[in-house]
């Protein structure tokens, strides 16, 4: 409403940024109906729909099955069922049909000397109605501060089962003053307007005409135009008495007009005075919390202070282990130099034995290569030994059989020098038979003969 935008556009951007039409606005929505709002305010047109990457993330999940709503300025609208009895029955239990319009003030011989009557004032909310008004008003100010705010009047206003964007149309409208709280009579206004919408499909105005602005707000031209029309008898005394009472009506409206402003800017500054003193209040409990906390400060820097202190002797004493580790490191590092002398020597020899090791290996090598030759040559005589060896055994063999029949030979020969002798002696009588046996055994000891001559000859050879 600040922003002196249109109430359509507001109802609109409102529409807009409540995604999950919950009728309330959450931190991410506000965000993005702020962002419409500056945007309007620079000449920028409301788009349609919310493009999409306005949409605040939380919410994209939530955009597909939300239907679209009807939206309220008012803040609190979620939460409350249309449709209750208490409302309509109270909207609808009088009609503006069934009420007359209020009279003009005629003044007549007839009843120009009676008691003034009251003046009627030409306002639209019916004065049946405006009692009825008054007293829900009343119920509704919880506060007593003569004033009604946005989340006094959301449960009723909601039960009217209209759209939000005209409840908010109306509450813009009933708001002359933009405070953001009705009073009695605004109240009223709204209430009325809420049911010329419900009874007889009445769309309010976008602006308030004459008779819509609550009496207590109209200048003296308006409250002049309140008071009806005098009517003149002819009579120059009872036309100037009318005319003076017409005056004091007008003076007294007047003067109750500024009553009811005093008692207005009275409640309105009681408001205040409550709001400061509530402010006092809150003031002085952070104050009070504000001196709480400089003690647990003052307390936490002296336990900082110890702590500190606490934390230089380990500092110190770090240091010096720092120290005495640097002294390590340098013996350390001594050390580690010495023993890469050392592990450089080794490698040298390392590699010397290595070299020595690989001289060996080809050696090895060669001689292996040499055994490798020497096994064939090996195994060629060993098979050559063992072909004369198996000649010299069939040497020997027939070597034994030639001195069989050299021993055969050799008893033959025995055999025959016995013969001789016998012959010798004069035995003759089986000289034929030793005779044809010495032959025999000569012939066979012949063939025996040439083959020892045959075997010698061979051994000398």
């Amino acid at each position: 409403i600040n922003s002196k935008l249109p109430l359509d556009i507001l109802g609109k951007i409102w529409d807009l940024s409540d995604v999950d039409k919950d009728g309330s606005l959450d931190k991410e929505e506000f965000i993005v109906a702020m962002h419409l709002v500056y945007r309007a305010m620079e000449k920028e047109p409301v788009p349609m729909t919310l493009p999409q990457s306005l949409i605040p993330p939380s919410k994209r999940k939530k955009t597909a099955g939300a239907l679209p709503g009807a939206v309220a300025v008012l803040p609190g609208f979620a939460g409350f069922s249309p449709g209750s009895a208490l409302l309509k029955d109270s909207l609808r239990s009088s009609p503006l049909a069934n009420t007359p319009p209020p009279a003009a003030v005629n003044i007549s011989p007839k009843h120009s000397f009676r008691s003034s009557p009251q003046p009627t004032v030409n306002w639209v909310v019916p004065l049946a109605d405006r009692e009825k008004y008054d007293d829900l008003f009343r119920k509704t100010d919880a506060d007593g501060d003569g004033l009604v705010t946005g989340a006094e009047v959301i449960e009723i206003f909601m039960q009217s089962t209209l759209s939000q964007t005209m409840l908010a149309q109306i509450w813009g409208l009933a708001d002359t003053k933009q405070t953001g709280k009705l009073n009695p009579e605004q109240f009223s206004l709204a209430m009325h307007l809420i049911q010329q919408k419900i009874t007889k499909d009445v769309d309010p105005p976008a602006a308030l005409t004459p008779d819509m602005i609550p009496p207590s707000e109209r200048t003296g031209a308006d409250s002049s135009s309140a008071v009806g029309p005098v009517e003149l008898t002819g009579n120059k005394e009872l036309d100037d008495l009318s005319q003076e009472i017409a005056r004091l009506q007008r003076e007294k409206f007047i003067l109750e007009q500024e009553i009811r402003e005093k008692e207005d800017s009275i409640r309105r500054q009681n408001s205040e005075v409550q709001d400061m003193q509530g402010d006092y209040d809150r003031e002085s409990a952070g104050l009070q919390d504000l001196e709480t906390q400089k003690q647990n400060a003052h307390s936490r820097l002296e336990e900082m202070e110890q702590q500190r202190t606490k934390l230089e002797g380990m500092l110190n004493d770090v240091k010096q282990k720092c120290q005495e580790e640097s002294q390590m490191i340098s013996s350390l590092q001594t050390q580690i130099r010495s023993q890469e002398s050392d592990l450089r020597s080794q490698e040298d020899d390392m590699s010397r034995t290595r070299a020595e090791l690989s001289r060996l290996q080809d050696e090895e090598a060669r001689l292996e290569q040499s055994l490798l030759s020497g096994r064939v040559q090996l195994d060629s005589i060993v098979k050559s030994m063992k072909t004369t060896q198996d000649e010299l055994n069939q040497a020997r063999s027939k070597l034994s059989m030639i001195q069989e029949n050299q021993k055969e030979v050799s008893k033959t020969i025995e055999q025959y020098n016995s013969a001789l002798k016998e012959i010798n002696g004069g035995h003759y009588k089986d000289f034929e038979e030793v005779t044809d046996g010495f032959a025999e055994k000569e012939n066979r000891g012949f063939g025996s003969v040439v083959s020892i001559q045959c075997l010698k000859t061979c051994d000398l050879n």
